[in-house]
């Protein structure tokens, strides 16, 4: 591969294909952003958003609902089953008439037959408050669902005094995750539909009565009347205080009994609940229709603008500053949410978010796959020069692959095949060619071994480097292991050339140890990592006086002073050498093949 193709291939795919994987990344976001999951993920957002506008400060609404409360205190004075509460509601709802509110609502189960029969006059009292409700003000009666999903029947009298007209059902639609965030002001049924108890009302007070969500950032929490506390008035004035103008909202306020999830909890009596009353669902929905906007929901057209857009981080080179983009687009988005829904628009903004992260896995995925390759490049053109050990640290990281040189303590070994023009001579150039594969296969493991570096391959002999790039603690030592392992590597191969019936090789090895300096060398286009010192010419210089003094290998001092007890070395005297100093060298003599 060269530099241009090297280049080319660390700035990324080419742009036709990196575009058709920002297409598809795209896609693959669309698709996310329609599953259950991410459907859920936009509610739970819709329902963080409303939490925070309403922590920075509630839209503004009037304090115009107002709810009576069928409380646990109620129920403890009232010592009836709730059934048979025909003259309590009676009087309740003749009192609220009294104070002439804007609209009544009853969000309360009405017996479905007479309980005269238990107590003569029962019907009565229920029937001339539900006429003095009706005269008042525009009333509605809550019409429950039982568990087939039928309306609740309600004793025909009380019917015919309230009219069908002011029947609304009760049932709250609910989210997949079971929370209630919408309203509608009817209901479909076998005959076509029905109106809600939230539609009746919203039409006798002239609203908008479409569907829509509800606005749980509008307006302020909710407190309640306790119903006992009307039942005992006497002050009509203070009644007319509490009701007078204003909607007024009849349902349970307890703990446990007719409570539904909503996003927000805004009983201004409750802390830490996650569910509320039923009736404040009702109020809500009624508030936004009549103090609010409609919320509107973001199209699928812009839906996929934003997913297009989050996928062109994939583009990013770089997949640390495409998952730091991914982060930001995604702070981004819910931001953005938060300021719409302010301004009255529900952004689904999950599809975009999760293809950011898709982007920046799959920009993640690109890169790793592109370092394996490299890797792999690496590994395939480098694995000869050098050890297995010192290539996987250069690959890690471990090694510093820089050009500045550096100076380290190295020492060389460089070995040598002796009478090699005769043995080319002997045979044909592809026998020849696979003999000196066999030794250069010895020496290479022999070097690799001792964590050692090719510096160059000669056709019959080679130039091993120890203590670079991997530094290494004792390079001597390492460069005398390594002329043993030259060594018995190639009685092993003599013993199999024999058997071959082929004659034996022989090597001159020379070896020194001292300061030098490795680097890069070489131009732009090309360039050898590589050590210099005096050390190096002085092992060449041992390598050559192996042949004239019939040593198998010549060392320094640095070198013999690794040498064990199994290896005998022979002290040579001072030796002249071009272009050097004299030095004082060690010999040892390889054993002739078949000795021990």
């Amino acid at each position: 591969m060269t530099s241009a193709q090297a280049t080319k291939d660390d700035e990324g795919p080419r742009p036709s294909a990196a575009w058709l994987g920002v297409a598809a990344i795209a896609v693959a976001g669309l698709a996310l952003g329609l599953t259950p999951v991410a459907e859920r993920l936009d509610l739970l957002a819709l329902d963080e958003s409303f939490g925070i506008i309403r922590a920075a400060g509630a839209k503004p609404a009037p304090d115009d609902i107002v709810i009576v409360g069928l409380d646990e205190a109620t129920l403890r004075a009232v010592k009836e089953p709730l059934g048979i509460w025909h003259e309590p509601l009676g009087k309740l709802l003749g009192k609220l008439a009294s104070a002439r509110p804007r609209a009544i609502g009853l969000d309360l189960v009405i017996a479905d037959r007479s309980f005269d029969s238990i107590r003569p006059g029962l019907d009565q009292a229920l029937l001339e408050g539900l006429v003095a409700a009706r005269d008042a003000a525009p009333f509605v009666l809550g019409l429950g669902i039982d568990a087939r999903g039928e309306a609740r029947p309600i004793n025909p009298p009380f019917v015919a005094v309230v009219g069908v007209q002011r029947l609304g059902l009760v049932v709250l639609g609910r989210d997949p995750d079971g929370i209630t965030r919408r309203f509608a002001p009817a209901l479909p049924t076998e005959e076509g539909s029905f109106p809600t108890f939230f539609g009746r009302l919203c039409a006798a007070l002239a609203g908008d009565c479409r569907a829509g969500l509800v606005d749980y950032a509008l307006g302020p929490m909710y407190g309640y009347v306790p119903m006992q506390r009307v039942l005992d008035a006497t002050d009509e004035k203070g009644l007319a205080r509490l009701f007078a103008g204003r909607i007024v909202l009849v349902g349970e306020t307890q703990r446990f009994t007719d409570r539904i999830a909503q996003p927000l909890n805004l009983a201004g009596w409750e802390q830490g609940r996650s569910d509320a009353p039923g009736v404040l669902a009702h109020a809500q929905a009624l508030r936004t229709a009549m103090h609010g906007h409609m919320i509107g929901v973001a199209g699928p057209a812009f839906v996929m603008l934003l997913t297009a857009l989050a996928a062109l981080l994939f583009l990013v080179r770089d997949w640390r500053l495409a998952l730091v983009g991914a982060v930001l687009a995604g702070i981004a988005l819910a931001t953005a949410s938060v300021f719409a829904l302010r301004a009255g628009w529900h952004l689904p903004v999950m599809a975009a978010v999760l293809t950011a992260g898709l982007a920046a896995a799959a920009r993640a995925g690109y890169d790793a796959w592109r370092h394996r390759r490299e890797r792999d490049r690496l590994r395939l053109g480098f694995a000869g020069y050098v050890s297995p050990s010192v290539l996987e640290a250069i690959l890690a990281g471990r090694i510093e692959p820089g050009h500045r040189p550096a100076n380290r303590e190295l020492a060389f070994v460089f070995a040598d095949l002796r009478a090699s023009t005769a043995l080319t001579a002997a045979g044909s150039p592809e026998e020849a060619m696979a003999l000196l594969n066999r030794f250069h296969e010895v020496m290479v493991t022999a070097t690799h071994r001792n964590d050692g570096f090719l510096d160059n391959i000669r056709g019959d002999g080679v130039m091993a480097v120890f203590g670079a790039p991997k530094p290494t603690a004792e390079p001597a030592r390492a460069a005398w292991s390594a002329v043993v392992d030259m060594v018995r590597g190639l009685e092993r191969l003599n013993a199999r050339l024999a058997k071959e019936g082929r004659a034996p090789l022989a090597i001159a090895i020379g070896a020194a140890a001292g300061p030098g300096v490795v680097g890069h060398v070489g131009g732009r286009e090309r360039f050898n990592y590589t050590a210099i010192a005096n050390a190096a010419n002085l092992a060449a210089r041992l390598e050559s006086e192996c042949k004239r003094l019939e040593f198998t290998a010549l060392v320094t001092q640095d070198i013999a002073r690794c040498a064990g007890s199994d290896e005998k070395l022979e002290p040579v005297g001072p030796l002249a050498l071009r272009g050097l100093e004299p030095v004082a060298a060690w010999g040892w003599r390889m054993p002739p093949a078949g000795e021990s």
